[in-house]
């Protein structure tokens, strides 16, 4: 079951595009690697994965702020710069996390050479990082920690979940191997102790006043963080029918002619729509729309998709469009929409409220988990620490450290050949913004709505998930149709489905 040790003599480690490893005694670069050492600390990255040396007094080397990092001035920082930290922020942990989350963007920070040396991610763990205590290493993924006695893989969870054929997730900071663990967004891993500490929030969040001024702040970081990407690389920008990716859409207004916009022809009934209802958009505005024609995935291509995330989580339809996202020109940044659900309440149910009880069971079986006792104790640790004041919060933050820093963040590894992906809304200041929007402003979904409204209304024209004009009743008939045979074809993946709002990947 060694998948990591199956593929690696198949797949060098010159294919794990953008990633890397640090270590607290040795040298462990892959050959063609990058590495520099501070102190008795060694980092190793991949050539493609930029590095910023962060200094101190007297240009003291202090640790690396590894990625995409976009400052509070809307600059994407470039590879090989050097970064002074404010006095103040190596000795005072509240000083040194406002700065790390003054950068929105996706990175990971780890300072070294300091008196409480850690590992932060990014707000939403877009640059993922696993660690393993017992041999101090912290890397991208657990390829590049060595199997011993205590890290073989976890052979029968690992069955149980049936990734790559399911759209499972580990729970919680598990992964494929035993004793390596993912770093969780909201945590840092403190490198005295090798324990994962949380460092945000530390206490219920309360509710905000001004939704309009809340629509206000997120567009204007949104569109801060997408200028940053544009001035400084060409860059892609992923359009679907869906809210999320035309308010990028709206937010890059006055850069909309600098983009590409791309859309993926899966094979599926929602993929048709997104491919149709984009091209209308782009063709409206005279704007550089690609589609990406369905292309069934070589089984080398699957192989490596799953090899670069050490199949760390399951994600059908990315794995099936592999060979489709290969064909790319190289050198891009791509934007990309994960994030927005937060803002409306992704796993709330409809009978949800404030008092519900959320259960051990329930947690995993979001995850498309089994209920074994390893994930459900995860889950009853998780919420017996949880800073939340009721259970809407709890979900939220379910959300934010399991989908998004199990999920989201792994598989973003994999689809590296184009060039790096970024989130535009991975920022600390609005996550927190859209928390804590009024409970029933969430449950109506219309936090996207408003800010393309403000931004670029026309945008508006055109249903979200939904055809437009007179193929809605060949889609509405194909809808029909494909959803009975998935359904009695394929009964786990159609409820994962309609769970994620999709309608589902045809074979």
């Amino acid at each position: 079951m060694d998948h990591g040790l199956q593929l690696m003599s198949v797949l060098d480690s010159s294919r794990l595009i953008g990633q890397f490893v640090l270590a607290a005694a040795d040298n462990r670069a892959p050959a063609g690697w990058l590495s520099d050492r501070i102190g008795g600390w060694f980092l190793a990255r991949h050539p493609r994965l930029p590095a910023i040396r962060l200094t101190g007094a007297g240009n003291r080397a202090l640790g690396w702020m590894l990625g995409y990092p976009i400052s509070e001035e809307g600059r994407l920082l470039s590879d090989g710069e050097a970064l002074c930290m404010p006095v103040g922020a190596v000795e005072s942990t509240a000083a040194l996390e406002a700065f790390i989350y003054g950068f929105g963007g996706r990175f990971a920070v780890a300072l070294v050479e300091a008196q409480h040396p850690r590992v932060y991610l990014d707000p939403c763990g877009s640059l993922s990082a696993v660690y393993c205590a017992h041999q101090r290493l912290v890397a991208s993924t657990p390829n590049l920690i060595p199997y011993d006695d205590h890290s073989r893989d976890r052979v029968e969870l690992a069955r149980a979940i049936a990734i790559p054929h399911t759209n499972g997730q580990y729970p919680l900071g598990l992964t494929p191997r035993y004793r390596v663990e993912r770093i969780l967004p909201n945590h840092f891993l403190d490198l005295s102790d090798w324990r994962m500490v949380r460092h945000w929030p530390t206490q219920p969040l309360g509710e905000m006043e001004s939704v309009e001024g809340a629509i206000a702040e997120i567009a204007a970081i949104v569109k801060r963080q997408i200028a940053a990407i544009v001035s400084a690389k060409p860059t892609y920008l992923c359009l679907t029918a869906g809210q999320d990716s035309r308010m990028l859409l709206a937010c890059a207004r006055g850069l909309a002619d600098q983009l590409e916009l791309i859309t993926a022809e899966i094979g599926d009934l929602g993929a048709a729509i997104d491919c149709d209802t984009a091209r209308r958009i782009a063709k409206r505005f005279g704007l550089k729309h690609r589609i990406l024609p369905k292309e069934s995935a070589t089984e080398e291509d699957l192989q490596e998709w799953m090899f670069r995330i050490s199949f760390s989580t399951g994600e059908i339809r990315g794995w099936q469009s592999a060979t489709m996202f290969k064909r790319l020109p190289r050198g891009r940044g791509v934007l990309g929409e994960a994030v927005g659900e937060l803002a409306r309440g992704y796993w709330w149910r409809v009978d949800d409220s404030e008092t519900t009880v959320v259960s051990p069971e329930r947690l995993v079986e979001i995850c498309k988990c089994p209920p074994d006792e390893v994930p459900l104790a995860r889950a009853r640790s998780w919420l017996a620490t949880v800073p939340a004041a009721n259970a809407l919060q709890v979900l939220d933050l379910y959300y934010l450290e399991q989908d998004l820093g199990c999920w989201a963040g792994v598989w973003l590894y994999s689809e590296c050949e184009p060039g790096f992906q970024l989130f535009a809304l991975s920022h600390r200041r609005v996550i927190e913004l859209m928390l804590t929007l009024p409970i029933a402003y969430r449950r109506s979904g219309r936090l996207q709505r408003d800010v393309i409204a403000r931004e670029w209304a026309e945008l508006l024209e055109w249903p979200f998930n939904h055809p437009v004009g007179l193929s809605r009743l060949v889609f509405r008939a194909k809808r029909a149709i494909n959803k009975g045979a998935i359904a009695l074809r394929y009964p786990g993946l159609a409820l994962d489905w309609l769970h994620r709002g999709t309608i589902g990947w045809l074979q």
